[in-house]
């Protein structure tokens, strides 16, 4: 008997794995979808990055307030005396006001507009302001408000410093000087020494008479820093009166937000017309007008986010803070041409210089309190940020969840070969890699999208634990590392996977994820 000639079988394609498990590039606004990183993130709302690569769902506030302050707070400061004593003070509609621990406010002084300029100095928190329609001076001790008696010199002039909002003490020249005044925008004042009471009426600079009006000051290191809209200058000296040497800053480009001028490590760091620009120390001894490098002056947003600093509509409301404890710059911005307000917060992680970004908070100021708590001035209310994972909505006076969404970048699964990205794949399975809490469940919305085509997995459970014996037994055992997988049938040449979580009191933390495929083979369109 003859048997038929046994036909050999086309060996089985093996199957791949395509492991992404690190985020640490942050939300890449402007690159093109097959640009970014491989860690990059197409978008990272709701998010905090870790320094090993994870990312978490970002924490949330909570009012210091009970009850609604019933308007806007505009601004929020605090301010310590000699004695220890921490103070808050907020702009509460129009009227400046004292905090107490509990939010309850104690109106120090009724005003008629809720800008003011104010600096601290011999104890007291010196501010200029409007009262009745009328430009004033004052101090606040802590109990007491009083109009500042100007010194009796024949030739001193307090009217036009009543007029500024932008206020600096330098510690070098024992000086306040001051800028703003909307009769004379470009115009430098400063006091005499120690005597915050008495601006004679020529003590008055000009750095620059060509770059418009001043937008902001500073002070990095020993100098004090003017800035303008497209330049930067600095003045080392002792006494303005003899040494009022002003040196232009190779950088060009200044700032268009006076209130997001702040010190970040080794650097000055404020929102300019283009980007996000850090300033380095070494420009206050850099004599040679040249075109700085990034060792001088960076702009943080390049490459990363730059499409969003164009995006704001409203850069003059724009403020900031350095949180020191976690290395973060926080920008509140306005994107929305019918909101007067900022509605967003861009975060950069300074050590990683990645940015994620905050949704769902308006934020008029920020405040760093001394005990490493960050305050925001919102509608109606102080929010205190940091606590748990839900946001206190001043609309509603309640809490609503925080909306994390963290999108990958379009994979074309070629981590080992490069020619894989003309193939088209198929996928078998989608793996995710997260973070078990303890006392707290959390879970993520998952969506996969080859090329046009999308599946879901809504509300897949991040916890689980060992158990022992029968379905029905104790658990046993704890892990925090927890994983899961689903079958994702799905073909296409990339993919892109979306991670969600909309659930309040949920914490989330992602590890990683990975895909189980195929290459079947490669295709393009015929020319």
């Amino acid at each position: 008997m003859l048997l038929a000639p046994e036909i050999p079988r086309k060996p089985a394609k093996p199957k791949l794995y395509a492991v992404y498990r690190d985020f640490r590039g942050g939300w890449n606004a402007d690159a093109a979808p097959d640009s970014l990183a491989l860690n990059e993130l197409a978008l990272a709302d709701n998010v905090d990055l870790d320094e090993r690569g994870a990312a978490s769902k970002r924490k949330g506030t909570a009012p210091l307030n009970a009850v609604s302050y019933g308007a806007q707070v505009e601004r929020i400061i605090e301010w310590s005396k000699n004695d220890g004593t921490k103070i808050k003070m907020a702009v509460v509609g129009s009227d400046l006001c004292r905090i107490a621990d509990d939010g309850t406010k104690t109106v120090v002084k009724a005003l008629s507009a809720p800008d003011i300029g104010w600096f601290v100095f011999q104890d007291k928190f010196w501010f200029a302001g409007k009262e009745a329609g009328t430009d004033k001076f004052w101090t606040y001790d802590g109990a007491t408000v009083a109009e500042v008696t100007p010194n009796s010199a024949t030739d001193n002039d307090l009217t036009p410093v009543k007029r500024c909002r932008i206020f600096e003490w330098h510690p070098k020249s024992f000086r306040v000087f001051a800028t703003g005044d909307p009769n004379d925008r470009a115009a430098l004042y400063y006091s005499q020494p120690n005597d915050p009471t008495y601006f004679k009426n020529t003590s008055k600079l000009y750095p620059t008479t060509q770059d418009g009006p001043a937008h902001g000051l500073g002070m990095f290191g020993n100098a004090l820093m003017p800035l303008y809209r497209n330049s930067a200058w600095a003045w080392k000296g002792s006494d303005p009166a003899t040494d009022a040497v002003w040196e232009r800053l190779p950088v060009g480009q200044g700032t268009v937000a006076p209130r997001t001028i702040r010190l970040t490590p080794n650097s000055l760091t404020f929102l300019g017309q283009g980007g996000l620009y850090s300033l380095s120390p070494g420009l206050l001894d850099y004599n040679v007008i040249l075109v700085a490098g990034d060792e001088l002056v960076k702009n943080q947003a390049k490459d990363k986010v730059t499409s969003v600093i164009r995006s704001i509509v409203h850069p003059e409301t724009a403020c900031a803070l350095f949180d020191p404890y976690n290395e973060r710059y926080l920008l509140a911005y306005g994107d929305d041409p019918a909101n007067p307000r900022n509605n967003k917060i861009l975060v950069l992680d300074w050590g990683l210089k990645a940015f994620t970004r905050y949704t769902g908070l308006q934020v008029n100021d920020f405040c760093l309190t001394a005990n490493g708590d960050i305050l925001a001035a919102t509608n109606g209310y102080i929010l205190k940020m940091g606590q748990a994972y839900r946001d206190w909505d001043p609309v509603t006076g309640s809490y609503k969840p925080i909306e994390m969404a963290l999108k990958s970048r379009q994979h074309d699964l070629s981590l080992a070969d490069a020619s894989l990205v003309f193939h088209v794949k198929q996928l078998f399975r989608v793996f995710l890699a997260a973070r078990q809490y303890g006392s707290e469940t959390s879970s993520a919305d998952i969506t996969v999208t080859c090329d046009s085509k999308s599946v879901s997995f809504p509300g897949v459970s991040l916890d689980q634990s060992l158990t022992w014996g029968e379905p029905w037994g104790n658990t046993w055992g704890w892990e925090d590392f927890t994983t899961r997988e689903a079958r994702c049938r799905l073909k296409g040449k990339r993919v892109q996977t979306l991670f969600e979580n909309r659930n309040i009191d949920e914490p989330v933390t992602l590890y990683g994820y990975a895909f189980e495929y195929q290459v079947l083979r490669a295709r393009g369109v015929k020319v």
